[in-house]
Formats: structure tokens, C-alpha cells, sequence
């Protein structure tokens, strides 16, 4: 929540239009024999007042000595001091605003581009009119006055704030917004009686309401450019202002995600989406092609000739119907093995691509057969393709890849692998068991952010799809061509930013120490989860030896899942529903960015919430 509120003085809380600096340092430069306008005077209000004397400086066509420069301050100080206590009326809605905040536990802190000694006079008459704020700097008091951030970050270490996304800048200047932005924090423009106005209430008073519109949207636009968060008119606006961010940090505040994904990521992944690239750029094309080559890598390793990764704009469903549409001609007969919503999703995309195919189902909470595929196998010669999800996330059933491709090999079958939530930290070897191509997404054990996915097959397959897919936008072979003949260059729009986050991503699962650690990881997680939650009672519905440990399916028992839900979410956690019918259940997914300890914190959050249904019904009975 906002903790803290830093206005600004001329401008923003006194002196409407500020216009006690004006006749400074029209004096100060008239000392030198140089007139300026007030338009020139008033452009760069908000700076500490000597950087205000150097940037008028810097617009004259004449360049100035540095005793000049001094001199012109020199007698802008004097003027100002002589004439700042005429200045001090506060403008309106001032004093109730911030009476109206410190009653909702709101700090009041300041900046400003007056110096201590100007403050000195400024401060006691503010006070006299209701207005005193609980902390005020000057720049003479700091290393920098504005743009720079540090009177704001003393107004924090005064407050007692470590996170600057607690505390919001109100000011009337360019300067001001660009202070709170170099601070990190939230930043508010005022447009009536600012600086960038420039308007006595006279003046305002005797302006249409079209031409006062037209001023205000002049203003409106140096607030927008110099990246405020809000603009407002008054400060009696700022109240609405301040419980909209409070419902923006409610609803962005950060939650361990424990589902299979999208999942809990680490910043320096989510930074690095911070950054705009050109889709034709040079070296965005160079980061484009060392994602593709390091997935391949991962796959098929020492064989990484042999196979290519083909990256897509969309979720792993996008790639597993591109696989599908592409990799499986007309005439291609499909057995589709299926024990779970993932697997039937597989039978929507080829009933609505017109493949010819047929399916075994499997209970969701087992394995798939190997001898009821073999049956099949044996019994039905005209199939070509196998396809068939290594990790069905509907229960969290981990199937038995190394034997199915086997099995389909040693009958000349092709090999097509959902492999979504298992690539990254299962061992995949995909030349070692001659799979034909594998789909999976960026958001999962690679631990990116959704919107990539991509396909890794044998290129000797990919060249021979030219033409099958009866979509452009998933044609895996087109898109294959594009990537590869045009150095990274994606046919249509890259998710410029999602790519760049993937691309850190892998650079942390090198760091971890790859396949090894992060499998390591996902593993004592799960462990960690599994015996936590027997001691609660609740246990997995699938056996342990056929259990991944990627993602869970528990009882839920008597338990109400949107209770559960909403009370873990209080605590930071979210979860997954279940997809079974038969039983009530729900789903735990312990990769992404989570540890052991994340894993007992949580079950003690559940342990909380099983405490409190208990009492609940024990009161009641």
C-alpha cells in the first residue's frame, strides 16, 4: 500500500503559478545585461534553482563565463528571498489533502527546487495556513537536486520505506515527474496553478472553458511524455488517485504461482522484457537464432545437426497443431494415446485437420499400457504416427516415453511427443530414442514467460512437410524456412519482449548447472511436498512410481476448492483446480522459480486453512 506522499512547493501545494522564481531571474540575467522572457524563465522550473540559472543559460545564442552565470544567480537569490513570503498562499485543497492522507496512516514528505534558506521563509507560512508536511529537503542538503532522485530517497530513509512503489511524487513541473521516475516511484501531475501552466487565477478566470481546455491539454501532454502515471486537474483528485494504486499493488503483488504453468519466474526474466527491439534488427535476429540453437541443444546435443527448433508466436497448443498439421501427411495414419485433456486436445486438432487417426484412452490416473499399444501395434499395420503427452498435467501421470519409443520404432512408426511440461527437466534424449519431433513452450522448466513455443524435430522430416499444413500462420515448415534461411527473422511479428525474456531464462538454466540441477531441484521439491502434505492427511491420487514431479493431483477431501483457493492466496500462494470428475481434487505444480522451503511454506499455509475450516465446523456443531 502507499505508505508516503512527496509533493513538490511553487506550483503544487503553494503559490499557484508559481511565480515567485519569474521576476528573479528576469532581474538576475538583466544584472548581465541580457533580457529573457518568462516563457524563458518558467521552461525549466523544478531544477535546483543554481541548474535553473545554468539551463537559461544554456538557451541564449551567446554562451556565458561562469562568473556571469553566478552573478545572474546571485541576484536571482537575492530577488527571490526578498519577495518568496508574498509567494506562500497555499492553493486549493492542499491542506485537506493531506489532513485527508496522514488520517489513512499517509507520510507527507516534500522536495524542491528552492534552496534551505528560501524554505526557511516558505515552511513557517505554509504552517500558519493549515499546511506543515512531516519531512522537507532541499537539493543544498543533498548530493543533486532534480532530475536526480536522492531528495526523494531521503524522504524514504526519513519514512522509514524501503520500496519506492510505496510512495507517490506530486508535482507541477517535467522536473518533478522525472525525480519520481528516476526514483522508481509513482509519479502525479497537477495541471491547475502549475508551473507548466503558468497562469495566475486572474488569468484562469477570464479564459473560455475552451481555450482554459486547450492550455490544460498542452500541459496534459509534458506530463504524458515525461511518463506520469496519472495527470489530475486538482489535488482533491489525489485521494482517487491513491486508492486506485493500492488497488493496482493489491493486484499486482507477487504470488508464487504453483501450477505447471505459467509459473513463478525470476526478475532478472521479467527485466529483461523491459527493453524494445526491432524484429529486423540485426542482433535481435542473433538473439532470436541462439534461443533456437540452445533449445536444440538441450534435445538433441552432440546430433544438434540434425535437428531443428522451430519457434512459434503462441502457447504449446499453437506447436503441438502445428506438429500435428505439418509433420503428418494425408495419407498418415495416426494413433493417438490418450490419458488425459491434453491428449483429447490432440484429438480436437486432428479431427478439425481432417487426419485420419484413431486413439487408445487410459484411465488419467495411470500410465499408458505398453501392451495395449502394442495390441494395437500389432494388429492395425496401416499406422505410421504415435503422438502422445509424456507428462499428462490433467493428474500430473508421468508416461512411459523411453518405452513407447521404443516400442514405435521397433515398428517403424514415427514418434511425435507432447512434451510441455517435462522438456528441460526430464531427460530427453531425442536421438538416442529416434523421436521424430517434439512440441513444448517457453513457460514451462524453462521457467520463461507464455507466449513462445516451438517444435524440435529432425530436419530431414521438416523438408519433407513442405506444403501439408493447412494453416499459414502454423505452417511449421514456412515458419522453419523464415527463421532459419533469414538469420532468426520471424515471418510475422515476434513477441519481441517474451523472446528476450526466454532468452534470459536459458541463460539462468545454464547458470543452475542445467538438466542436472534443475532436475535436482523439481525433485526435493516435490519430495518436500508430498511428505508435508501425508502428515496433513491429504495424499496424490496417482502412484508414486508413476507420479512426476512436475505437477501433483491431491484429494481435496470435503474441503471447498474457491475457499482453499482464496485463502492461500491471501498468503502469496496460487494453486491449480483439478480436471477429474469423479473425485474432488486439486493440482500442485512445484517448478518455476520455487525451492524446499517454498514448498513447506506453503503446506503450512494449507495447514493453517484446514485449522480454521475445522474450528469453523467445530463452532458450529
Amino acid at each position: 500500500m502507499i505508505k508516503a506522499v512527496i509533493f513538490d512547493w511553487a506550483g503544487t501545494t503553494v503559490d499557484y503559478g508559481c511565480f515567485a522564481p519569474i521576476q528573479g531571474f528576469i532581474n538576475g540575467f538583466k544584472s548581465i545585461g541580457i533580457d529573457i522572457t518568462d516563457e524563458m524563465a518558467r521552461k525549466p522550473m523544478g531544477l535546483a534553482k543554481i541548474d535553473h540559472t545554468r539551463a537559461i543559460a544554456a538557451m541564449l545564442d551567446c554562451p556565458l563565463s561562469e562568473e556571469q552565470i553566478l552573478q545572474a544567480y546571485k541576484v536571482f537569490e537575492e530577488t527571490l528571498l526578498a519577495n518568496i513570503e508574498q509567494y506562500c498562499d497555499i492553493k486549493d485543497y492542499v491542506s485537506e489533502t493531506a489532513d485527508a492522507l496522514k488520517r489513512h496512516g499517509i507520510k507527507i514528505g516534500s522536495t524542491t527546487g528552492y534552496t534551505s534558506e528560501m524554505m526557511d521563509k516558505v515552511l513557517p507560512k505554509a504552517a500558519e495556513q493549515g499546511y506543515s508536511p512531516d519531512f522537507c529537503i532541499a537539493p543544498d542538503q543533498t548530493v543533486k537536486g532534480r532530475p536526480y532522485p536522492y531528495m526523494i530517497w531521503h524522504n524514504l530513509m526519513k519514512f522509514g520505506i524501503s520500496d519506492p512503489r510505496e510512495a507517490v511524487k506530486v508535482g507541477d513541473t517535467e522536473a518533478d515527474i522525472n525525480e519520481g521516475k528516476n526514483a522508481d516511484c509513482w509519479t502525479v501531475g497537477v495541471i491547475m496553478g502549475s508551473s507548466e501552466l503558468g497562469l495566475s487565477r486572474d488569468e484562469v478566470a477570464i479564459l473560455s472553458q475552451e481555450e482554459l481546455e486547450i492550455r490544460k491539454n498542452a500541459v496534459r501532454a509534458v506530463y504524458y511524455k515525461a511518463g506520469a502515471d496519472y495527470i489530475i486537474d486538482n489535488l482533491d483528485e489525489l485521494p482517487d488517485v491513491i486508492a486506485d494504486i493500492n488497488r493496482r499493488l493489491v493486484q499486482s503483488a507477487p504470488h508464487m504461482l504453483l501450477t505447471p504453468g505459467p509459473l513463478t519466474t525470476r526478475d532478472s526474466v521479467k527485466y529483461a522484457m523491459l527493453t524494445d527491439h526491432c524484429t529486423w534488427d540485426d542482433e535481435y535476429k542473433a538473439i532470436t537464432t541462439s534461443v533456437m540453437n540452445d533449445i536444440t541443444r538441450i534435445a538433441a546435443n552432440d546430433n544438434f545437426d540434425d535437428y531443428a527448433t522451430v519457434l512459434l508466436q503462441g502457447s504449446g497448443t499453437y506447436a503441438v497443431e502445428a506438429m500435428i498439421n505439418c509433420l503428418c501427411r494425408k495419407k498418415d495414419k495416426i494413433l493417438f494415446l490418450v490419458n488425459g485433456e491434453y491428449g483429447r486436445r490432440m484429438l480436437t486438432i486432428a479431427e478439425n485437420s481432417r487426419k485420419d487417426y484413431e486413439y487408445l484412452a487410459f484411465d488419467m490416473t495411470k500410465p499408458i499400457d505398453i501392451e495395449k499399444v502394442e495390441k494395437k501395434l500389432k494388429k492395425d499395420e496401416d499406422i505410421d504416427i504415435i503422438a502422445f503427452v509424456h507428462c499428462e498435467t490433467t493428474t500430473g501421470v508421468l508416461n512411459p516415453l523411453e518405452e513407447l519409443a521404443k516400442l514405435a520404432k521397433s515398428y517403424g512408426k514415427k514418434v511425435l511427443v507432447d512434451a510441455m511440461s517435462t522438456f528441460a527437466a526430464y531427460d530427453i534424449a531425442m536421438p538416442g530414442l529416434d523421436i521424430d519431433a517434439l512440441a513444448a513452450s517457453s513457460n514451462k522448466c524453462l521457467e520463461g514467460l507464455p507466449g513462445l513455443s516451438f517444435v524440435i524435430t529432425k530436419k530431414m522430416l521438416l523438408d519433407k512437410s513442405e506444403g501439408r499444413s493447412y494453416s499459414h500462420s502454423l505452417d511449421l515448415y514456412d515458419q522453419y524456412q523464415g527463421l532459419y534461411a533469414n538469420g532468426g527473422k520471424f515471418r510475422f511479428t515476434s513477441p519481441t519482449n517474451v523472446l528476450l525474456a526466454l532468452r534470459q531464462a536459458i541463460d539462468e538454466y545454464k547458470k543452475e548447472g542445467g538438466l542436472p540441477a534443475r532436475k535436482a531441484r523439481y525433485m526435493e521439491n516435490h519430495k518436500v511436498l508430498i511428505q508435508e502434505l501425508e502428515k496433513l492427511g491429504i495424499q496424490s491420487i496417482v502412484a508414486p512410481e508413476n507420479q512426476s514431479y512436475i505437477i501433483t493431483t491431491f484429494e481435496l477431501g470435503s474441503f471447498d476448492f474457491s475457499k482453499l483457493y482464496a485463502a492461500l492466496k491471501l498468503k502469496g500462494f496460487i494453486i491449480y483446480p483439478g480436471k477429474l470428475t469423479a473425485i474432488p481434487t486439486f493440482r500442485l505444480g512445484n517448478i518455476g522459480d520455487v525451492y524446499p522451503s517454498d514448498m513447506v511454506s506453503l503446506v503450512s499455509a494449507i495447514g493453517d486453512y484446514i485449522n480454521a475450516e475445522n474450528l469453523n465446523v467445530n463452532i458450529k456443531a
